[in-house]
């Protein structure tokens, strides 16, 4: 693991940011000089993955969550960059009255259709053009950026069984809990992502096949940010 990076480092109110990076040159670029503006306060616990050593995000995850000190879990990609010096504050302002908040992101999608806060790509462009001022529910987050609550992480694991790579851990992570009967929901605060996806989409499907045979018993239709599938 990489020395932490923080700002006004303590128990409680806060948010503990974990990022698994497989490209130094792109945390330095994107994450931490958007981290290093930030007026609230943080914790950077960033896990060095140059060399291929995790081969799943969620039992690095899960493993690295264990350390975090403040009251949310901030899962967040390498190359993505915070568009606010108060953006941390403004996210845990928006979440402190959520009801049933099980998870928090920047992009997401419900029955309605895609729901994003993001420019992405080089040149960045808008993911979508639906505009929104307040936290939108969803049924599940992409995980470019997933906030969580460190009470209902404690309860509620990634799934290392189910997930054995590095996508749509988030999804299947808001599906276990809309099962629990908490909620989902996108925030209207703007990151840039430099990726725009993998091009080769078939690497999830198996992974997909995995998602539906385990939650067909609750849900009809999953929504995501890469597409939509029959239960």
């Amino acid at each position: 693991m990489r020395g932490i990076l923080s700002n006004k480092v303590g128990r409680g109110a806060g948010i503990s940011i974990i990022c698994v990076y497989n490209n130094l040159e792109k945390l330095d670029r994107y994450l931490i000089p958007s981290l290093e503006k930030q007026t609230a306060a943080f914790e950077l616990l960033a896990i060095d993955n140059t060399a291929g050593k995790h081969m799943s995000a969620p039992a690095i995850l899960n493993q690295t969550a264990k350390k975090a000190t403040y009251e949310y879990l901030m899962f967040v990609h390498q190359d993505v960059s915070l568009c606010s010096e108060t953006w941390l504050a403004d996210a845990q302002r928006d979440m402190r009255f959520l009801p049933r908040l099980g998870a928090a992101g920047v992009a997401g999608r419900n029955v309605i259709g895609l729901f994003a806060a993001v420019r992405h790509g080089i040149p960045p462009k808008k993911i979508n053009r639906k505009r929104f001022f307040c936290p939108i529910r969803v049924q599940t987050i992409d995980g470019c950026l997933m906030i969580i609550p460190k009470k209902i992480f404690e309860a509620v694991l990634f799934d290392e069984k189910v997930i054995k790579g590095w996508y749509l851990y988030s999804v299947n992570f808001c599906l276990d809990l809309l099962r629990l009967g908490y909620r989902s929901y996108v925030l209207p605060r703007r990151i840039y992502h430099e990726s725009t996806g993998p091009k080769d989409r078939s690497r999830w499907h198996p992974t997909m096949q995995e998602i539906i045979e385990k939650h067909c018993d609750h849900v009809r239709k999953i929504y995501t940010t890469l597409g939509i599938w029959e239960t």
